[in-house]
């Protein structure tokens, strides 16, 4: 029996169109499955942010919460950007003249130092001089360390203070004129706070 592989001109026409059609479809097939790949890939990629995004929206009210808290608290350590900045060292030095007055110490100078830009602050300085003894100092310094807003030592310069003798008339020992506590201190205070800028 002879095998007739001769085709016609509409059989080649058909195979091809059919050959043509199935070679379409295996193309668009891949192409769909790269695109889905793509998707899976894309997808993977957007879950851990899409996580986080929903575990955000979960917590926002314990976020506000501790918003409020850091602002509060902020508020208690640094002077707020409501209040002028002059205004500000001048309250800061009122204050620290009343701590040192009522720890013992004599204030015999103050003076409140250009303000300086510091990254998201203003510095607010202040330079001032007292008098007194040890335990003074030492509860001033006390003092210093609670008060609200911070108020930061920059530099303290202790130095003590000398008591003058003087001779009487006709006695030869000395005598001492001013029967003052031998601990006593000049003490040269320089100290900043913060202010929130504007």
């Amino acid at each position: 029996m002879k095998i007739n592989l001769k085709a016609d001109r509409q059989t080649i026409v058909v195979g091809s169109s059919l050959g043509l059609v199935l070679l379409l479809v295996c193309y668009l097939t891949l192409q769909m499955w790269f695109l889905r790949q793509d998707f899976a890939d894309q997808i993977e990629a957007i879950q851990p942010r899409t996580a986080r995004l929903l575990g955000i929206l979960d917590s926002i009210d314990q976020l506000d919460l501790a918003s409020d808290t850091a602002q509060n608290t902020l508020g208690e350590l640094v002077y707020s950007v409501d209040q002028d900045s002059a205004k500000a060292a001048s309250y800061m030095q009122q204050q620290v003249r009343e701590l040192l007055t009522s720890a013992g110490l004599t204030v015999s100078g103050s003076q409140i130092l250009p303000r300086r830009e510091v990254s998201g602050f203003d510095r607010l300085s202040l330079d001032i001089t007292a008098e007194g003894d040890i335990d003074a100092l030492d509860e001033a310094l006390s003092g210093l360390e609670v008060m609200r807003p911070l108020v930061f030592v920059e530099s303290l310069k202790v130095q003590p203070k000398r008591t003058r003798s003087r001779r009487r008339r006709g006695r030869s020992p000395p005598e001492v004129a001013d029967v003052s506590d031998p601990r006593k201190l000049g003490v040269r205070f320089q100290l900043f706070s913060l202010r929130l800028k504007d």
